[in-house]
């Protein structure tokens, strides 16, 4: 090995670059947690937990008198496991000799090592959202009530939809959040060569709320009446409601203005309000909306349960009845806390229901229930990696109490 390469595999496996990493990390975490008093915890994770840079802002105070804000320059967690990772399979090839006494601390490397890779696949390959159902309910209740689905709701990523009305299909196509939120400062065109219209998109707002102008002065464009009233970014990003203007432009020069909102109705009704116009004797609409991706099963909601601790309101157990099918297959499942529907690579956790009054008693109407809905490549890869941490940790005492017990047994001590 040359000179060069030995000192990078030397730097890379030090023992030295583990410990500076794992303070690294602590600091982040500490940071990273007050920092979601202000910024919530989706934009706290973005800002220190899947950077590569963060300027991290720690506020300071003496007997209760705010001092200001510090601001430190740090790497952001991502870089710094990766280099966790590289460290401990580096540290752990180099510095560990493969024997009969080291096997435990090298299984339980590869352990860490795994659960470091089911990590970095979550981030990048998973996708999440949410699934709301009504049970049952009779038919004059209403039926814009979603009772069934195989599709499930993004809890943050939003997307705007074209519509167009073919009579008796609908056509659609979609444009990315990422593409439109340059209209926070600027406007967006969106042109198709096989559309007859072009799309302006300006005054992009994170979280707005639609208000009926009336006597009061409006801080934005007012359209049939209505603006959009811009609101602060709530600290949980999916309580978010992001809106804007649009502005569609015919061929022939007719302009129609509208406003799109992305309130997500669900599970209360199963129907949107799209800004609605019509080109060429077209109908088309624009609805903004939280990312909809589909399920490769249907889910149904048959009834929700809730057992309370007894005397209490408190839920000792709250669970759904649902009947999953895929093509004519039906299958009765039961979804409750810490027992997910596991499925053709998705999964479905109970996470609320409702309606609730306040102190969490049922509400008047029907019972809906509320699914976190994931895809996750790496979803039983942390299990994994700790049953193989735990093999190793118990290898290693294994090993070590029998060198101990076989060096007292030499001495006569046993």
């Amino acid at each position: 090995m040359s000179g060069p390469l030995k000192a990078v595999v030397g730097l890379l496996s030090s023992l030295k670059l583990a410990v500076v990493l794992v303070l690294l990390l602590g600091v982040l975490t500490w940071l990273g947690t007050l920092a979601q008093v202000e910024n919530g915890l989706y934009e706290a994770q973005k800002l220190y937990f899947e950077s590569w840079f963060v300027i991290a802002e720690l506020p300071l105070s003496w007997w209760g008198d705010y001092l200001g804000t510090l601001r430190i320059p740090l790497p952001g967690a991502y870089p710094v496991m990766i280099l966790l990772f590289v460290n401990l399979i580096v540290g752990g090839m180099v510095r560990l000799k493969v024997k009969l006494r080291n096997i435990g601390v090298l299984i339980t490397h590869v352990g860490i090592g795994l659960l470091l890779i089911a990590g970095f696949v979550k981030l990048h390959y998973s996708v999440a959202g949410y699934v709301a159902l009504y049970e049952d309910i009779p038919a004059n209740v209403g039926s814009d009530k979603v009772v069934r689905t195989s599709e499930f709701v993004s809890f943050h990523d939003y997307e705007l939809a074209l519509l167009k009305d073919e009579g008796s299909t609908i056509v659609e196509r979609t444009i990315p959040e990422a593409a439109l939120v340059a209209a926070r400062e600027d406007t967006v065109k969106i042109t198709d060569p096989d559309l007859p219209f072009q799309i302006e998109v300006h005054h992009w707002f994170d979280n707005c709320k639609a208000v009926a102008r009336g006597s009061r002065p409006a801080p934005t464009p007012v359209v049939d009446g209505v603006f959009l009233l811009p609101k602060k970014r709530h600290e949980k990003r999916e309580a978010n409601i992001a809106g804007c203007y649009v502005i569609v432009t015919a061929a022939e020069g007719a302009r129609h203005e509208g406003i799109v909102v992305g309130n997500e109705l669900r599970p209360f009704t199963r129907y949107r309000y799209p800004f609605v116009f019509e080109v060429g004797g077209v109908r088309y609409a624009l609805d903004l909306r939280r990312v909809i991706r589909e399920l490769p099963f249907e889910v149904e909601l048959n009834e929700f349960k809730k057992t309370d601790h007894p005397g209490t309101l408190t839920p000792a157990d709250f669970r759904s009845f649902v009947t999953v099918r895929e093509g004519e297959v039906e299958q009765p499942v039961q979804i409750y806390m810490n027992t997910p529907l596991r499925r053709d690579g998705f999964v479905l956790y109970q996470t609320n229901w409702g309606p609730q009054l306040p102190g969490g008693r049922p509400g008047p109407g029907p019972l809906y229930s509320v699914f976190e809905a994931s895809e996750n490549p790496s979803d039983k890869w942390p299990e994994w990696a700790c049953w193989i941490i735990a093999a190793g940790i118990l290898a290693h005492l294994v090993i070590k109490l029998s060198m101990f017990l076989a060096s007292m047994s030499k001495k006569g001590m046993l």
